[in-house]
């Protein structure tokens, strides 16, 4: 039972196909990552040593928005700087952003931004495990939660 009520959504008489296949696709897409303190911190630490800080990284893999949060621009035809030869070199404590891909917001606004998203991410296309609306709340509900309550926050 969903323990958050999914507000009414074009899919919420349906489920929603996806399976995440590891393309890096996504990783290659121009835009911004936005990586929370805490995140910022663990990341630091994996690629720095035990006392690495996020501000030693700043300029060189990612820029202080005016949030507070640090962001990483991924530019047109570049990749994230975290994607390696084999991957995301950080896709255990990956930015909660990409860890809810393609549940975005704006990507599950309308059924046709949804279709649209296939053409970034090969795991939309296949035939993959599918998710009622029901679980897609109680995923982001979760990944949110999990974030919130880690003490490196």
């Amino acid at each position: 039972m969903s323990r958050h009520a999914p507000p009414e959504t074009w899919f919420s008489d349906r489920r929603l196909a996806f399976h995440c296949t590891k393309c890096g696709a996504c990783c290659r897409r121009p835009g911004w990552v936005f990586v929370q303190p805490n995140e910022a911190v663990r990341i630091a630490k994996r690629l720095l040593g035990p006392n690495g800080t996020p501000r030693q990284l700043a300029g060189e893999l990612w820029v202080r928005g005016d949030d507070g949060d640090w962001q990483i621009e991924v530019e047109d035809g570049g990749a994230c700087p975290l994607l390696g030869e084999e991957g995301c070199t950080v896709h255990d404590i990956k930015p909660m952003q990409c860890a809810t891909y393609p549940f975005w917001p704006e990507i599950l606004a309308t059924e046709a931004d949804w279709i649209a998203e296939a053409f970034w991410c090969e795991g939309l296309r296949e035939r993959s495990p599918e998710y009622s609306a029901e679980q897609v709340f109680d995923l982001l509900a979760e990944c949110s939660r999990t974030r919130e309550s880690d003490p490196e926050r």
